[in-house]
């Protein structure tokens, strides 16, 4: 069952239509946000809302436990890693291949909601 402990989150302006980015990671574009769009993106947090267009304003949990969309199975314990699209997978496939954070409960398969313990961003670099 996924869950939520909240930690810190920011608001920032959408860079545009980010309705599909709910429970997936983003980036920064310029000082908006926008949807990942590769795993060797610098993901920054998870969007917790769905901004449907520019302008509109996005709340991104950047460390806690937060509800996260996989990409495939994913057990609870493992280390969890950016996919192509801001979802997460259980394998690196990105250079640097930095965890974005830990499962804390498992994923049946593809595009299951679940939860992660975000790492913070400082221990990417």
């Amino acid at each position: 069952m996924a869950f939520d402990i909240p930690g810190t989150r920011h608001s920032f302006e959408a860079a545009g239509n980010l309705t599909a980015s709910h429970y997936k990671f983003v980036k920064m574009s310029g000082a908006n946000i926008a949807a990942v769009a590769s795993a060797d993106d610098k993901g920054i947090g998870v969007l917790q809302n769905k901004p449907a267009s520019a302008g509109e304003v996005g709340t991104v949990m950047v460390d806690g436990i937060t509800k996260v969309l996989s990409s495939k199975a994913i057990v609870a314990g493992v280390p969890v890693y950016l996919a192509a699209d801001g979802r997460v997978t259980d394998t690196a496939s990105a250079t640097p291949n930095f965890p974005v954070g830990i499962a804390v409960s498992a994923a049946s398969g593809a595009d299951k909601v679940f939860s992660v313990l975000l790492r913070p961003l400082g221990s990417l670099a």
